[in-house]
């Protein structure tokens, strides 16, 4: 009887069993068929794919976190070495600072030939390294000139050069290029080493752009001012555009050419002469140096002149400028047929964006080419006029001279014909007053005998 209970009782539990695991494969196929069912539906794909990247962006925030901590750890480990490092430079510097003093005190007597020593050795050192960088400098040049292959020049012959560095900008020289006060100025003058646009100044002279000077004696030309017109400047001018650009063609097309008008000192006949690229200026400025024109020696030096708008005086465009041409800003000449006028801030840009359209097309005459007219009597590269024993040469002069004595001849002849008429008409005059007092005299003395009678 115990028996058959026990195993009535281990049957019951292997039924049950047996039902606990009938129902667990029935719970796990409904799962695995609800989850076959879920992943089937795009919904749940969907949140899913939300889920990742949400988990994705936690993740991310958390390793920005991470870094931005470890970044701020770095910046303040960083700042506090330079500070140690700012702490020991000022300690090491005071320490200097007095065994300096203490030194000085024992030696107090060599101090001075010492010092004296130390500057003739700078001096030295300055100069020759000076020299050596003048030197290297020259012969980069000559390389950039002379090796085609070489398109964009050295970067030490880009820097700029700086006047007072530590000084603020002088306003009128970064707008002008020209500064009233030169060299003398406190403020700030930037001069590139090389660039595109070159500045000749007082390159075009004229007596009208004197201004008004002071007479210092009687026989200074009081009425020159009175003998020249405006006219006169235009057409001199002309002859002088014709004359400088021939010549500054020769080594490289021009892309500008203004003549500043002003009659101020720092201004006078400054000429702004622009090529289309680095290594023409280059080789302008280069043959420039130590040139004579119209007997008179050129100051050539490169320009980093941005913009005409904020050099050109904007009222002298319509004349209407109430100081005339003593205005501090640009007043320029007007080119013949309004050539090389092109606007400075497209030029100043990219190679595709400059409008070189009212350049002219002809052939540019090279440096190196031979000259077929001879030489200009202009240019020159000493005051003294050249001499020449060829026979073209004297044909040449000949006929310069025997035009020369025409014009001269003609000029005395007129100058005689006006002087001559102007001898006849105050001697007419003259003759007139004598005959109009002697006839007062006589109707006076005729009266008088009329009384006496």
């Amino acid at each position: 009887m115990p028996g058959k209970r026990a195993r009535r009782k281990l049957t019951k539990k292997k039924q049950r069993q047996r039902r606990r695991q009938k129902a667990a494969k029935e719970r796990d196929k409904q799962e695995e068929e609800a989850e076959n069912l879920r992943l089937a539906d795009p919904e749940y794909q969907k949140c899913l794919i939300r889920q990742e990247k949400l988990e994705e962006f936690q993740r991310q925030a958390e390793e920005r976190e991470q870094q931005e901590a470890e970044r701020a750890w770095l910046h303040r480990e960083a700042i506090a070495q330079q500070q140690f490092r700012i702490d020991e430079a000022r300690r090491r510097q005071k320490q200097e600072e007095v065994e300096r003093l203490q030194q000085e005190q024992a030696r107090e007597r060599l101090k001075r030939e010492e010092s004296l020593r130390k500057q003739r050795e700078e001096h030295l050192q300055r100069t020759a390294k000076a020299a050596a960088e003048f030197e290297a400098m020259m012969q980069s040049m000559e390389e950039y000139l002379n090796d085609p292959s070489i398109e964009q020049p050295p970067q030490h012959l880009l820097r700029v050069m700086e006047t007072h560095p530590d000084e603020r900008p002088c306003e009128f020289y970064s707008r002008t290029n020209c500064c009233r006060y030169g060299h003398s100025c406190t403020f700030n003058h930037r001069r590139p080493m090389l660039s595109r646009i070159l500045l000749i100044r007082h390159f075009f002279s004229h007596s009208l752009l004197q201004g008004q000077r002071t007479k210092r004696n009687e026989y200074s030309g009081a009425d020159e001012e009175l003998e020249l017109t405006e006219q006169d400047m235009r057409h001199d001018y002309d002859e002088f555009f014709a004359d400088a650009v021939e010549e500054l063609q020769k080594f490289g097309t021009i892309v500008n050419f203004r003549t500043v008008r002003n009659t101020l000192e720092h201004l006078r006949g400054h000429v702004f002469v622009e090529y289309t690229d680095e290594r023409s200026a280059l080789r302008a400025f280069t043959n420039l140096q130590g040139r004579y024109y119209a007997c008179k020696r050129l100051n050539v030096e490169f320009s980093n002149l941005k913009t005409w708008r904020g050099a050109v005086c904007g009222l002298s465009l319509t004349r209407i400028c109430p100081k005339g041409n003593q205005c501090g800003y640009l007043h320029l000449f007007r080119n013949k047929d309004n050539l090389f006028n092109t606007e400075l801030e497209y030029t100043t840009g990219p190679k595709s964006k400059r409008n070189s359209s009212q350049t002219p097309k002809a052939k540019t005459p090279s440096w190196d080419d031979p000259l077929e007219h001879g030489r200009n009597w202009r240019w020159s590269e000493s005051p003294e006029p050249q001499q020449d024993n060829s026979k073209e040469y004297k044909t040449r002069r000949g006929l310069d001279d025997t035009s020369k004595h025409q014009t001269r001849s003609r000029s005395d002849r007129d100058s005689k014909r006006s002087n001559s008429k102007r001898d006849r008409s105050s001697s007419d005059s003259h003759r007139r007053e004598h005959h109009r007092s002697n006839g007062h005299k006589h109707s006076r003395s005729h009266s008088q005998s009329l009384d006496h009678r």
